[in-house]
């Protein structure tokens, strides 16, 4: 446990590997005999009148295969034909509605699937030594068994002996020596006990104790008043927890540890600290709505989280002893953290120094330290540390704007994380670093002074916030992973809002490009960190190789964007911008099909954004082939996703996107020209039309040159034209009809 000094006799170690042998070699037993040949079945009548079939195993040992109960107290045999038996089969005695008690052989090693289901009326079973298991599924059904004695190899009690609901009586074997946390959550035992043998574990017939009686396990048996014996120096982790009759514990002066949940969801009313408490663990007293009144001893040295959360207590004076206090160490319960009259208090320096001399005079008795954890009038958490003074929380809730002390070097992880109110918050001179997650989701901070002494900024530390601006020091080395991402840039269901980022020009790790923040890298390129979305002609440096998660995401500002495909690293969500550029530029490291550069203009519809969005947003690396698959799925649909509400992209506009990227098709997948190829052919004189109208005929030319104009058709797109009285276009295919296809230049029907 916590409270030793990690050291266990030789004589313990040997114990626990001497049981740890048994168990195994138990569990190797019990694979041999289900593995084992089995006879035909066999059939006998004990001497009590039960009949029992039966299988003989290697011809060496026994499976009881069915039981016909002729008593009320069966006892399986310990040997059939002279060869012991080591295994009950599945089903073997269920259904037996005479028999109220169970007594096994200790040789029994196996018991099978549901072995003793619906014994209704079984009220004791005692099962074999040599078990190292337990299945609460071999006792299925039986519903008034009121008396165990558990395997005797079994090494752990787990909550599944308690899926017996009229268990009142527990016996635990010898070799049970871990009792896992709340275990007895579901307990309405009237009695514990422990075999005498068990080195471990030990029981005062209420509870359960480590051998030496220094820990309380657990209690077993429901109560509303318990005392804790003498000596007893730790309460394990959920000793009492929900045992929701538990009014009142009486613990002796030794006690050093009160474990996590060691008390959580019980019905104690106050708890007064035995003097010799060093930690209240994680939830200790969580969910116990009656407590009203806490008295924490000067010595304390640890509070863990939520320790009190969701009780009634209306006032904590910690002492000044403590020098770790989880958070929210009281959540729920209305305390005040700020001004005169806070509810919430941390003892003085004064009354701490007098408690550790008191300590010192006192022999035998270990001194205090002196005090380490300050709590300033605005409800603000500090720690003296080595280095200098640690934010360490903004416990007042209320704090809308703040000014950290003066002789502050760190705020540590999580200090204001999603703090309901702070807006601004300015930092010291003197300030080196700001810890990870420090003010993740604080959703209304927007306005923070960074200090020209800052050097790092961790990971997640303005996470989610609304910050509008920062400074970046010369001195600042770091800026950890997803550090700057705001809101927006997070989520992105608003724009970011982080726009304006100013970089001291001496700073040698970080620079502004174009409103890009770029970070120099260790292996000679660069990766950019974020865009503010400020600039909206952005050309990212030929340097950069990498972008970081986020940078991009939620930007609705960019009009045109240059990237390179030596950008190979793209983190989740780095180039999700959340607008319709007008162009994307990609220059190309290595030449694709002679080109060193491509242009991808998406048309202006709701399917193209969404391409684009797929095109970017899910990237790993710049990929061009990928690009130009969202760009051909983009032109293929006419229509946005709501067709009668939103601009479709025209026959016209179709058709020259896709006869230009017919008459090149880098990088195009044969899907993809399938498709394109069928709507030109199902929408050609419609496109021909809407060619006329914009007086282009060079995407008539390029529908010719493709084929899709032919002379099976070109005189109904020739009449088609016609009809809209568009003689320049109409003369054009006129022309082409003659030159291409060998007819007259005078058509009659016109």
């Amino acid at each position: 446990m916590a409270l030793s000094d990690g050291l266990a006799s030789t004589a313990q170690v040997l114990a626990s590997q001497n049981r740890e042998r048994e168990r195994l070699a138990a569990a190797e037993r019990a694979a041999a005999v289900e593995a084992a040949r089995a006879s035909e079945s066999r059939r006998c009548v004990d001497e009590c009148g039960n009949a029992w079939s039966y299988v003989v195993l290697d011809d060496a040992e026994v499976r009881i295969e069915r039981c016909e109960c002729a008593v009320s107290g069966l006892v399986v045999p310990d040997d059939i034909e002279g060869k012991p038996v080591v295994a009950i089969a599945a089903e073997a005695c269920a259904e037996m509605p005479l028999v109220e008690s169970i007594c096994m052989p200790d040789a029994v090693v196996s018991i099978g699937r549901c072995a003793f289901r619906g014994c209704d009326n079984l009220r004791t079973i005692r099962f074999s030594e040599s078990l190292a298991s337990f299945d609460s599924g071999w006792l299925r059904a039986c519903r008034h068994v009121e008396s165990v004695a558990l395997p005797g190899r079994l090494g752990k009690l787990t909550p599944a002996v308690f899926d017996l609901p009229a268990l009142k009586r527990l016996e635990l074997g010898a070799s049970i020596a871990e009792v896992a946390p709340g275990a007895f959550g579901k307990s309405q035992l009237s009695e514990v006990s422990v075999d005498e043998r068990n080195e471990s574990i030990s029981s005062d017939g209420r509870a359960l104790y480590s051998k030496d009686g220094s820990i309380l396990l657990a209690l077993a048996v429901p109560s509303t008043v318990y005392d804790v014996a003498p000596g007893c120096i730790a309460l394990a982790r959920k000793a009492f927890s929900a045992f929701a009759q538990l009014q009142q514990v009486a613990l002796p002066d030794s006690v050093e540890l009160v474990g996590d949940f060691a008390f959580s969801k019980t019905a104690i009313a106050s708890f007064d600290a035995p003097p010799c408490l060093r930690a209240i663990g994680e939830r200790a007293f969580f969910g116990c709505t009656a407590l009203v009144r806490v008295a924490l001893n000067e010595g304390l040295e640890s509070i863990g989280s939520n320790a009190f959360s969701d009780t009634s207590i209306e006032e904590l004076r910690v002492p000044a002893s403590v020098i770790e206090l989880g958070h929210p160490v009281a959540a729920g319960t209305g305390l005040t953290y700020s001004g005169a009259d806070a509810t919430f208090s941390i003892g003085s320096a004064e009354e701490g120094e007098a408690a550790r001399r008191a300590d010192e005079d006192a022999a035998g008795v270990r001194a205090r330290p002196a005090q380490v954890l300050v709590l300033d009038e605005q409800g603000v958490l500090y720690r003296n540390a080595d280095d200098g003074l640690h934010l360490v929380r903004v416990l007042e809730p209320q704090i809308e704007s703040y000014d950290v002390r003066p002789g502050t070097v760190a705020i540590d992880e999580g200090a204001c994380a999603k703090h309901p109110s702070l807006a601004r918050i300015a930092f010291p001179d003197g300030l080196q670093s700001i810890g990870k997650g420090a003010f993740k989701d604080c959703r209304k901070l927007v306005d923070v002074v960074i200090p020209d002494s800052l050097q790092a900024i961790d990971d997640e530390a303005f996470l989610g916030t609304n910050v509008a601006s920062v400074h970046i020091p010369a001195g600042l080395t770091r800026i950890g992973s997803v550090a700057l991402v705001t809101e927006g840039a997070h989520r992105g269901l608003v724009e970011p809002s982080l726009r304006h980022v100013k970089v001291d020009p001496a700073n040698p790790r970080y620079y502004m490009h174009q409103g890009l923040l770029v970070e120099r890298l260790s292996n000679g390129s660069d990766r950019v960190i974020l865009c503010t979305g400020e600039v909206p002609d952005v050309v990212v440096p030929s340097t950069v190789t990498a972008i970081a998660q986020y940078a991009f995401n939620g930007v609705r500002r960019l009009r045109t964007l240059g990237i390179s495909d030596r950008i190979q690293a793209i983190d989740v969500r780095g180039i999700a911008f959340d607008c319709l550029l007008d162009n994307i530029h990609v220059d190309l490291v290595e030449p694709v099909e002679g080109r060193t550069f491509f242009d991808f203009r998406f048309p202006a519809t709701s399917r193209a954004a969404q391409q684009l969005r797929l095109a970017f947003g899910s990237c790993s690396f710049v990929d061009v082939a990928a690009i130009f698959g969202h760009y051909d799925n983009a032109i293929v649909s006419r229509s946005g996703f709501d067709a009668a509400s939103e601009q479709q992209l025209s026959a016209y506009e179709q058709g020259v996107r896709v006869v230009e990227r017919l008459r090149d098709p880098v990088c195009m997948t044969p899907n993809n020209r399938s498709l394109m190829e069928t709507s030109l052919r199902n929408h050609l004189v419609e496109v021909c039309v809407d060619a006329a109208r914009h007086d282009d005929t060079s995407l008539i030319e390029g529908l010719l040159d493709l084929g899709f104009v032919d002379g099976g058709n070109i005189a109904e797109v020739i009449e088609a034209v016609s009809a809209v009285q568009d003689a320049s276009v109409t003369n054009y295919l006129l022309e082409q009809k003659q030159r291409r296809f060998g007819a007259s230049a005078i058509d009659f029907d016109l």
